[in-house]
């Protein structure tokens, strides 16, 4: 992104393009022009392997015993547990990941972002798992998606998603620009023709808009564990149950990522946004 020069104050076009996206990208263009056209992109080998297996002894020891501050959702055959962060560690370290960081100034709105959600996802060999929505279908206001000619994108939220062992994302790509939703309601993941694999290694990242269809495969043998971060506007709250506690705002203080992750919603700073003229 873009920064000053040591001594020199920024101009205030420099700060209106650094708030909104238009500062120097850490992007190449085939990267931006990917996700755009698919709606997802996979950042490979973010955790190394020790972190891998630091994070998932680290949930499945809290789908055990959920520490203070994270909810657990039981399900017949898959599990989340929600605002994982606070379990500190491997876990709380990954929501501020530099590549995951980079795609979202790109994509979301230049600075003006925050983490509305962390969770963990266990899923068992098997699981009945359903397509979201996608493109005109999502018409949840958090999913919406736009990309304009100067490149600027408003992807209202981008998920963030490591498997802790290799595993499969599934998406039908480009569906977060359909005008029709899709006819694959109750259908078997198999059964879905325009359904795109995509093999993940643990530690990699897959991000996506929230208006692209998409599912995790179910492993074949078990237990798979996702970690999921959803990355919204400045101004968007969070999910129910991951409102950061007092512990966690005191000791990522001093981390600066952290500590803009995890500020309270806002909207633009008074006189840093205005219309181009």
């Amino acid at each position: 992104m873009l920064k000053a020069q040591e001594g020199r104050i920024p101009k205030e076009e420099e700060i209106y393009n650094l708030q909104i996206g238009l500062g120097e990208s850490a992007l190449i263009h085939e990267e931006k022009h990917f996700f755009d056209i698919a709606g997802y992109r996979v950042v490979e080998d973010l955790l190394t392997d020790e972190q891998v297996t630091d994070a998932r002894q680290s949930v499945m020891n809290m789908e055990k015993t959920p520490p203070r501050h994270v909810g657990r959702m039981p399900h017949e055959q898959m599990c989340q547990l929600v605002n994982v962060i606070e379990g500190g560690g491997v876990v709380e370290d990954a929501m501020a990941l530099p590549a995951v960081i980079d795609h979202v100034l790109e994509f979301i709105w230049g600075r003006q972002y925050r983490l509305v959600g962390s969770r963990a996802i266990l899923l068992e060999p098997g699981a009945k798992i359903q397509l979201t929505p996608g493109g005109a279908a999502a018409n949840r206001r958090f999913a919406d998606y736009r990309c304009w000619g100067d490149g600027q994108f408003r992807c209202l939220m981008i998920s963030c998603l490591i498997p802790l062992q290799d595993a499969t994302y599934l998406a039908i790509p480009a569906s977060h620009k359909a005008n029709f939703p899709h006819p694959y309601k109750n259908y078997a993941l198999e059964a879905i023709p325009p359904l795109v694999a995509v093999p993940i290694r643990q530690g990699s990242v897959v991000l996506y808009t929230e208006s692209l269809s998409h599912a995790i495969q179910p492993p074949a043998t078990g237990t798979g564990v996702w970690l999921l971060y959803q990355y919204g506007t400045s101004y968007m709250v969070n999910w129910p149950g991951c409102d950061p506690s007092s512990e966690l705002l005191a000791r990522s203080a001093a981390d600066p990522e952290k500590h803009h992750l995890l500020l309270a919603p806002y909207y633009h700073p008074p006189g840093t946004y205005r219309k181009r003229e």
